[in-house]
């Protein structure tokens, strides 16, 4: 049985570390990318930028310390340190959350009123305002258990835990999870909203045009050759004339039918490349649109795949967090709430796979980082390994011309 909880312990405690490793090397990759990218110094990415560094934070100072309360399983760092510890957990997953929702309504504004947006909002100085505001947010929601609503009881029997004030953690909770959780779930709707509306209007123009123009050439073809029949019976009597002209060598210019686009009047004999170049006149705004449509549809489905692992990492925890102070016998066990807080912190880890995922930029980035350097360094050492190669085969050809030269000069007659 000792044996067997030792290898659980040993099997929890790398799960752990493996946690914070990837959670701090993701969010280095996002900052650095962002900083040395060009590209990637867009508004939006400002936002990206201080959800990475809030996450890059948690991995910093809130994991490992959690690993060691694991490991020695009681809190032997006195209640000042316990302060600092559950402050920073709270002020930093606080931050990451709001970050969150920053994105999400940055995202919103840009798809659902993208004039006004490049008019006030693709500004970084106003990206930089909303980012304070978030942190300054997270730093007076930490700040209440340490100035005012303080719960000695978290520090009994050597444990740290967190605050079990119920005024404080309703109102905690409500503010660090729930409202974002219903803005970003809004935003989320009004965008999926946005979108379809924007498809149907789109397929009910592209299917409307193409009617139109159809009809319309169809109107005039009709009509022009009317014309042509009637002009032809007219000319029975020239028909002599023109077989003497072709029999002359002679060859009359062939009958030109125009043809009405969209754009013009162009002949029946004019190549494909003018009827395509029209085509493309009349219907660029159209591939436009469809480019701008799947641009969006694009940012809709990450911003699902992000609201998404938020809340699958941080509802159980915040029902739990919740609940807790309110149970009358007895409250959660520490094992479940250990479970639930690592799961909140998971969301820490994913945040930078599912940019990196559905963001080429970020790709290309993250390639230049870390497998563009590998493959250089390969191609490096390939590189040495021919040139001392031939630096060694060059010394042997020439051991081999001075080895005969001197057997030469030794042998002369």
């Amino acid at each position: 049985m000792k044996i067997w909880l030792e290898w659980q312990q040993l099997c929890l405690i790398t799960l752990f570390f493996i946690f914070i490793v990837v959670t701090v090397v993701g969010n280095t990759l996002i900052i650095v990318a962002v900083v040395t990218t060009r590209r990637l110094r867009t508004v939006t990415n400002c936002f990206v930028m201080s959800l990475a560094v809030a996450d890059w934070l948690v991995g910093i100072f809130v994991m490992p310390v959690a690993v060691a309360y694991h490991i020695m399983g009681s809190w032997e760092m006195g209640r000042i340190l316990c302060d600092v510890w559950i402050s920073l957990d709270v002020g930093l997953c606080t931050a990451s959350i709001l970050s969150l929702c920053a994105i999400s309504i940055d995202r919103y504004f840009a798809i659902t009123q993208p004039l006004n947006y490049t008019r006030r909002r693709r500004s970084k100085r106003l990206a930089l305002i909303m980012i304070l505001v978030v942190w300054v947010a997270a730093v007076a929601i930490t700040c209440p258990p340490i100035f005012g609503w303080y719960d000695w009881e978290r520090h009994k029997n050597k444990t740290c835990i967190y605050s079990q004030n119920k005024s404080y953690v309703v109102v905690s909770a409500m503010l660090s999870f729930f409202v974002p959780l219903t803005v970003m779930i809004y935003v989320y709707a009004r965008i999926s909203w946005e979108i379809a509306q924007r498809h149907v209007n789109l397929d009910a123009m592209n299917n409307g045009a193409a009617h139109s123009a159809a009809t319309h050439n169809n109107h005039h073809i009709r009509t022009y050759s009317k014309r042509c029949v009637a002009n032809l019976e007219e000319s029975d009597q020239e028909r002599s004339e023109s077989d003497d002209v072709v029999r002359a060598g002679r060859l009359m210019p062939p009958l030109t039918m125009p043809v009405v686009t969209p754009t013009g009047v162009i002949s029946a004999n004019s190549s494909g490349r003018s009827v395509e170049s029209s085509r493309r006149l009349r219907f660029g705004d159209s591939a436009t649109r469809v480019s701008s449509f799947k641009r969006e549809s694009k940012t809709a489905q990450t911003l699902s795949i992000v609201v998404g692992g938020f809340i699958a990492c941080w509802l159980p925890f915040f029902v739990a967090y919740i609940v807790n102070p309110f149970l009358d016998n007895g409250t959660i066990g520490n094992w479940l709430m250990t479970f639930l807080t690592w799961l909140g912190w998971l969301n820490s880890a994913i945040n930078p796979f599912i940019y990196a995922f559905y963001s080429p930029d970020f790709r290309l980035a993250f390639w230049r980082l870390t497998l563009r350097h590998c493959t250089s360094r390969q191609q490096q050492r390939v590189a040495r390994r021919k040139q001392t190669a031939g630096n060694s085969a060059s010394r042997q050809n020439t051991h081999k011309r001075d080895a005969t030269t001197h057997y030469l000069q030794c042998h002369r007659p």
